[in-house]
């Protein structure tokens, strides 16, 4: 990491977003060996794994840094402050250029009174006022549509949807540091999507009946972002949706610009034609859509996936049990998984790099699988 001397930022390794290159998601380093001419784009070195690029930089290598925030910048190993110590989210170890949010969490608390009062409105006219006023723990005019001071007066805390709007906002939009929704919270975000967004009239509107609110498109760009991390966007669930809405909730695009760029880059939306990986990467390389944080790409996954194995039987067994699952045909598995065995036979840690070789051999993230093993070896 460094801390900015200019606006006092802390910086951390960056991942470039660039669509369509063979470089998106790498980290950018420079070897010292071009001198001046390090910096040059046709001299840049490019490694997928945290882990590599920590071995360049400790070698001399520059690697480009960012806050997040502000366009990434090449700084040399002495400007760098190397921090061994446990992180709660491995994504703390770098960063990309990140969108700003598209609109505040205070905006989605605005929609959110007006949705709730839109709620006991309704309430009043099926059960009565004294069960509308039950409901938002006061009473109030329960025909006055407009009545913003009511809205203002409810505590938001006594309902779960603020609960789950704030998670829906943090992973959709993942204003740093955020953690993604979880599958408990799935489940009710599920829950309140089908019971709130309706077809019917309401006696007094709701922002979820606006397709552009911003209480609506954080609820939606939270439950699309989730079906994309579970394999299941546009193909199945509990929405009848259509891939442009889909879209534009993602990316803040409106559905005529959706459709036209797709078209541009000659990808259907026909559900029937569609290329789900193609559709996936498309998405997920637009400048507005928040990248998805380690825990959430399918290496990721795949890296715990194989840590609970690893963690759970003899490591013979263990190898034995990921060489089927293996697609890498560029590495050898077995030489990996052997250069991993005599290490371990004779008392000492693997390196990282034999750790990388097989995290690559076996298609599962390297940084995550080699700071899970590593954390997994180290217990007594």
């Amino acid at each position: 990491m460094r801390v900015n001397p200019i606006t006092g930022a802390t910086e951390r390794p960056w991942r470039q977003r660039e669509r369509g290159s063979p470089c998106a998601g790498m980290f950018v380093l420079a070897d010292p060996a071009h001198g001046a001419q390090r910096h040059h784009k046709e001299n840049a070195v490019f490694v997928d794994s945290y882990s590599e690029a920590l071995e360049l930089v400790r070698r001399g290598f520059s690697i480009r840094m960012s806050d997040g925030r502000s366009a990434a910048s090449l700084v040399s190993p002495g400007s760098l402050q190397f921090i061994d110590e446990p992180v709660e989210r491995i994504d703390d170890l770098w960063t990309y250029t990140m969108p700003e949010p598209p609109f505040p969490l205070e905006k989605v608390m605005d929609d959110l009174r007006k949705h709730l009062f839109s709620q006991a409105s309704d309430l009043a006219a099926i059960a009565g006022d004294e069960a509308a006023f039950a409901f938002l723990g006061f009473e109030f005019d329960t025909h006055d549509g407009e009545d913003q001071e009511t809205s203002q007066r409810i505590d938001l805390e006594r309902f779960n949807i603020t609960r789950i709007a704030r998670i829906a906002y943090q992973s959709a939009f993942r204003p740093w540091p955020s953690d993604p929704i979880g599958e408990d919270e799935v489940d009710e975000l599920e829950q309140i999507i089908v019971g709130s967004i309706v077809k019917f009239q309401r006696r007094h509107s709701s922002p979820l009946d606006v397709e552009d609110s911003v209480l609506r498109r954080t609820l939606l760009a939270a439950y699309y972002r989730w079906q994309i991390v579970d394999g299941c966007f546009l193909n199945g669930g509990i929405l009848d949706q259509s891939a442009t809405e889909a879209i534009a909730v993602l990316i803040g695009m409106p559905a005529t610009a959706v459709r036209n760029a797709i078209s541009r880059d000659d990808i259907s939306l026909v559900k029937s034609k569609i290329d789900y990986r193609a559709l996936i990467d498309w998405v997920v390389t637009r400048r507005n859509f928040a990248p998805l944080r380690e825990d959430e790409t399918q290496h990721g996954i795949g890296a715990w996936h194989a840590l609970h194995v690893f963690r759970t039987r003899p490591l013979a067994e263990a190898f034995a049990e990921r060489r089927p699952v293996s697609s890498s045909g560029s590495i050898d598995v077995e030489a990996a998984e052997q250069a991993i065995l005599s290490q371990r036979d004779a008392g000492q840690m693997p390196n990282d790099e034999d750790l990388r070789r097989y995290a690559e051999a076996i298609n599962v993230s390297p940084d995550t699988f080699i700071l899970g093993m590593r954390k997994f070896w180290a217990q007594p």
